[in-house]
């Protein structure tokens, strides 16, 4: 009875082992970026970031926070540096509104270094280079660099929101 039930066992992994879609790849294939999920076209859904990052873009620099705020399931979570955590449409929109009263963007580029697709959700890694010029007169501009962790959810309509969002600068803070 023992052998039968560790043969069992045994048999039962090895066939989780080998499944044909078990593992999936990301879209830009970093070392070892793996992921157990279901088939989908990662070209596809790395199409739909991309699209989502645009709007984004564009949306941060005319300062349209409702827009930006849209981009985002219900219930997200937005955590930059220096702002607490925003939860929800109205927070991450107030928290955007706030950044942008205090400074203009004139240059603001998302770069995609990675997406791992698995299910419904994508997990995007990049970096982001903007140029912002504080709103007090007589400000110059200032340039900033970093990196960005994004969970993206796919909606009923396929296309992709924000779930999770993590930004901060790869730059010592302003003194």
């Amino acid at each position: 009875m023992r052998s039968l039930r560790f043969a069992l066992v045994t048999g039962a992994a090895v066939a989780a082992c080998t499944t044909k879609d078990a593992r999936r790849s990301d879209t830009a294939a970093p070392a070892a970026a793996t992921l157990a999920g279901a088939p989908a076209s990662d070209a596809a859904v790395r199409q739909a970031i991309d699209s989502g990052d645009a709007r984004f873009s564009a949306a941060a620099l005319k300062g349209d926070t409702a827009a930006i705020a849209g981009l985002y399931v219900d219930d997200a979570i937005v955590m930059m540096s220096n702002v607490p955590a925003a939860r929800g449409h109205d927070a991450i929109a107030k928290t955007f509104g706030g950044m942008m009263s205090a400074m203009k963007l004139s240059a603001f580029k998302l770069q995609t270094q990675d997406v791992i697709v698995t299910g419904d959700y994508a997990v995007e890694t990049g970096t982001y280079n903007l140029t912002r010029q504080a709103a007090a007169k007589g400000a110059k501009p200032h340039n900033d660099v970093g990196k960005y962790l994004v969970l993206w959810k796919k909606q009923s309509d396929g296309s992709y929101k924000m779930v999770r969002d993590i930004a901060n600068s790869d730059l010592p803070p302003m003194k």
